[in-house]
């Protein structure tokens, strides 16, 4: 792990058009290499048209990289669920952890989708962006032995 400041930002986002799966392994290849360039570890998850993305790092480099993933035309409805300092990655294994849909358990596809309406039925109240946060990290504790490939 790198020394200094670390941030984390986890956001959502629906697909615009249908993926492909080559057209997945290409973004996945570019960036595993540009993250470990910039010191960034996190997660991605793809299903039903919708990402799910967990992203860490040095401020600076979280930062710059959400601003290049909202000017990306294959996004839409790109959400932060969460962005906050951090004391130690929940993925300091991977520079792009992935797992494919086909490998999703049950359990992982019907929380992913429960995640998914939640995130669009949470109002603005504090309770309701609590709830959100934890059903969050609930979900995401399944894939923390994600490791690089």
């Amino acid at each position: 792990m790198q020394s200094g400041a670390l941030h984390r930002l986890i956001y959502v986002s629906s697909a615009v058009g249908v993926l492909r799966a080559d057209e997945l392994d290409r973004i996945l290849l570019r960036a595993k290499a540009s993250n470990a360039g910039a010191g960034i570890t996190g997660l991605l998850l793809f299903y039903e048209g919708s990402f799910l993305q967990v992203i860490e790092g040095s401020p600076a480099g979280v930062l710059s990289l959400m601003e290049r993933i909202r000017r990306d035309r294959r996004h839409s409805s790109l959400t932060p669920l969460e962005s906050s300092p951090c004391s130690a990655r929940a993925f300091p294994g991977s520079s792009m952890g992935y797992v494919a849909p086909r490998n999703l358990t049950d359990s992982q596809r019907l929380d992913f989708s429960r995640l998914l309406i939640e995130q669009r039925e949470a109002g603005q109240t504090a309770a309701a962006k609590t709830s959100l946060v934890d059903h969050l990290w609930s979900f995401l504790s399944s894939f923390r032995e994600i490791q690089a490939a």
